[in-house]
């Protein structure tokens, strides 16, 4: 398919606030210098490394590897950084998103982020006012729910079945929205890999139907996959971004689910228009992500091979599908007859509806909390929290096949005798 460029106006889209944010003058000085380290730089407060009390930082890789930072390599990793992100990183990342996901327009640029929970924020903020609509697959995960519902957008939170958000649904509020001679909704939000607590992955079909409305109805998509390389289907999905000739999909990844969770990095793609506004964002905020992570990551995508990579995504979905496995086979033996779920597709989750409980909160807070269990009331992923939920989600990604026996029968146990309660008191009015 031939390349095409973006021709979209991005103006419309941002937030006054994003069109007040101006260039941060030392931040623009500095990756000049980081960029040509032979000039003579007098315009920024670097601290002197050699005052750093470090020597020397050795890491050893799973696969025996060993990369031992000294010099100017610890000067890089300890050191303030450009704002988009460490240079070769940056070009590592460039070429991993062309391979996974080939765009189809050329106009596109990445950022290096604080794990894609910030990237995510500021397109919020880049994108909301106040009363403004905003389309939110639902359930969610709660960190996107704080982090949108602050700004007060007009809130529509949108259903899923197994194949992904009802694109139907789309096009109704979208309709009704014309109808009324209403705004339409700047932004879609979806998590499309193991969706965040359902465990839903997007089906291709259901993804070009999406696209396909965003286009129709001008608004953007905020693609937040996590847990993209997370997945137990027999290939990689495809991407809303690898779709994208228009350039309205803003795609969020992590390396927390495939790398590591504390290293915090994340990684922005999108159209440049994007990215040029996230770049003044950062610049006064986070100034960078940490140079030290960023070392660290780049140091293992240089030096593993394709095969190695995709290795090691293999082995991730193979240890997490076998998890997923263990955890269902205990709730099939516990939970028969007492609750609803469904087998997830990717991430690390089930979600779970219980019979005979309007609403879960006291059981899981006041009982499995006190019992030492702890699992989370789905009143977490839904914009009213505090309305009545019988879901709850389990986590399968730690825990052993022992303890998932241990405690899922002490909660299957307490489900049975609050239900119970509540069945005498019926029987007894």
């Amino acid at each position: 398919m031939s390349v095409k460029k973006r021709i979209m106006d991005y103006g419309k889209y941002f937030t006054e606030a994003a069109k007040r944010r101006q260039p941060n003058l030392i931040r623009t000085l500095t990756e000049i210098y980081m960029r040509n380290p032979e000039s003579l730089f007098f315009a920024g407060g670097l601290p002197n490394a050699s005052l750093f009390p470090f020597k020397e930082i050795t890491i050893t890789y799973s696969n025996g590897m060993k990369k031992t930072l000294v010099d100017k390599d610890l000067t890089s990793a300890l050191q303030y950084g450009p704002t988009q992100g460490h240079i070769p990183l940056l070009k590592t990342m460039t070429e991993f998103q062309k391979k996974y996901h080939s765009p189809k327009y050329n106009d596109w640029d990445i950022h290096i982020v604080a794990g894609s929970m910030e990237g995510c924020s500021k397109m919020f903020s880049m994108l909301i006012e106040p009363g403004e609509s905003a389309m939110v697959q639902s359930p969610t995960y709660t960190g996107v729910l704080n982090s949108i519902l602050p700004m007060q957008p007009d809130f529509i939170p949108l259903e899923m079945d197994e194949e992904g958000i009802l694109a139907d649904e789309i096009e109704r509020v979208c309709e009704e929205k014309i109808k009324n001679k209403k705004p339409l909704p700047k932004l879609l939000y979806v998590n499309p890999t193991g969706a965040n607590p359902v465990g839903t992955v997007y089906s291709t079909e259901r993804k070009r139907k999406i696209y396909e409305l965003a286009c129709r109805y001008d608004f953007i998509i905020i693609e937040d996959d996590a847990y993209f390389f997370l997945h137990f289907l027999e290939e990689q999905p495809k991407s809303f971004f690898s779709m994208d000739d228009q350039g309205r999909v803003v795609r969020l990844d992590s390396f927390s689910k495939f790398m590591s969770a504390g290293l915090r990095l994340g990684v922005v793609t999108g159209p440049k228009a994007f990215m040029d506004k996230l770049n003044l964002h950062k610049a006064s905020t986070t100034l960078h992500p940490a140079s030290l992570s960023q070392v660290l990551v780049c140091e293992v995508l240089a030096n593993w091979s394709e095969d190695e990579l995709d290795a090691h995504f293999k082995n991730i979905q193979k240890f997490y599908r076998e998890k997923r496995d263990c955890m269902l086979k205990v709730i099939k033996k516990h939970f028969t007859g007492i609750a609803e779920w469904s087998e997830p597709k990717g991430g690390m989750f089930v979600w779970m509806k219980i019979k005979g409980m309007d609403d879960i909160y006291d059981l899981v807070i006041e009982k499995c909390a006190k019992q030492g269990v702890l699992v989370l009331p789905g009143h977490a992923f839904y914009a009213d929290g505090t309305a009545p939920c019988s879901y709850i989600r389990l986590c399968y990604s730690q825990a052993s096949e022992e303890d998932m026996e241990k405690g899922l029968s002490k909660i299957a146990a307490m489900i049975i005798e609050e239900t119970s309660k509540t069945q005498c008191k019926i029987n007894a009015a």
